[in-house]
């Protein structure tokens, strides 16, 4: 029995009635990836969200920092030619497929880096890159000599001098044989005032085929530098009051907000004992006066353990406000679950301290509470 992608693959498309069309390669492949997707909700889970993987990691020092990283399909076949290189012209747009919004007006604000490296095989370009003043994206293209299977690891660093801790999370995902995309997101929860530009220095050492567990991993080292300087966007913000609430020994507080062309950044703080802090997880509700509801990402963060509680720092991203709502509405989910396994944090020395997480501590019941609604009024910002 065939597969339905063979069939798909067999229908004959006289590509005349496309250039009537004026239809691009963004939407081409969006179309595409919507079909496919449609297919395999049947066989997945629902809520499954592929876009980010994310754990979190902290460790009782002085100060810790969070490391999160998100893999999604990468995948590598065999060598096109030139011609037949579709181009992705909004990469932030394409990997989103239309789910969240967050970056739909990335693409706008974003600078043209288009830089080429290649070494061993691979090449990578570094297409453009944004810095809002809190989080650097960056998208890049990648072709490949040698097929590595449907997943890939890139192993990618970033560095940017006077930064001691980041948080980060990225996508990769094949538009055509050889050719790829990708995204890499990095926050900077450290920061506490931005700066006008953001040097930095970003590089790519090697990548790794990541497939079943009976399949050989295959890597191919390479070595692939660049060095950009971004103008950090223009933004405004709200400080918001009245903003702490304390569900089941956990207190959270919405700091404030920072408002730049493309996107809306929530800063908060989340409080609570040591033998909790890796099984909450925080969900937000925002909305504004006017009815409209405003998906989200977190971007990770960073904080302090301490002898009995562990203080952070995150933010969260989501789309630009709409400029006719007065006030914000945003309430957090407090959840509690009973996680186990374990996972490495990473100290502002580099420092790696492994651990693993028994579950809820005794007496503690896993469950969801709705807490505070917080009002922002949006008049105040500055």
């Amino acid at each position: 029995m065939k597969d339905i992608y063979e069939y798909f693959n067999e229908i004959n498309i006289d590509p005349s009635e496309l250039a009537e069309a004026e239809v691009d390669e963004l939407e081409k492949a969006r179309v595409k990836k919507m079909v496919r997707e449609k297919i395999a909700q049947t066989s997945q889970p629902v809520g499954l969200k592929k876009r980010w993987r994310k754990s979190k990691a902290m460790v009782a020092v002085a100060a810790i920092t969070i490391m999160l990283a998100g893999i999604s399909g990468f995948g590598l076949a065999f060598p096109v030619h030139a011609k037949e290189v579709p181009v992705v012209g909004d990469i932030f747009r394409f990997l989103d497929g239309g789910r969240t919004g967050v970056y739909d007006l990335y693409q706008e604000s974003a600078l043209d880096i288009n830089m080429i490296k290649a070494d061993n095989g691979i090449e990578l370009t570094l297409n453009q890159g944004v810095y809002d003043g809190r989080t650097l994206a960056l998208t890049y293209t990648i072709k490949t000599k040698e097929d590595l299977g449907e997943e890939l690891y890139v192993r990618d660093h970033l560095h940017v001098r006077g930064v001691t801790g980041m948080t980060g999370g990225a996508q990769v995902r094949r538009v055509s044989p050889g050719v790829y995309v990708g995204q890499n997101n990095y926050s900077f929860p450290g920061e506490k005032v931005p700066r006008d530009t953001l040097s930095f220095r970003w590089s790519v050492s090697g990548v790794s085929s990541l497939g079943r567990v009976e399949q050989e991993i295959k890597t191919i080292d390479c070595r692939l530098n660049y060095s950009v300087a971004l103008k950090t966007l223009a933004y405004k913000e709200v400080m918001i009051e009245k903003n702490q609430d304390r569900v089941q020994n956990v207190a959270v507080s919405a700091k404030q907000l920072s408002l730049t062309p493309i996107n809306t950044i929530l800063h908060y703080s989340e409080i609570s004992p040591n033998n909790l802090s890796r099984s909450v997880q925080l969900d937000w509700k925002i909305k504004d006066d006017l009815g409209n509801v405003y998906e989200y990402e977190g971007n990770g963060g960073q904080g302090q353990v301490g002898a009995e509680t562990t203080e952070m720092e995150y933010s969260i991203t989501f789309k630009p406000l709409d400029p006719k709502a007065k006030t914000l509405l945003i309430t957090p989910t407090l959840k509690l679950y009973p996680t186990k396994g374990g996972g490495v944090s990473i100290d502002e020395n580099g420092k790696e301290t492994h651990f693993t997480n028994e579950g809820l501590p005794k007496g503690v019941t896993a469950g969801e509470w709705t807490m505070q609604q917080i009002t922002v009024d949006l008049s105040t910002a500055k």
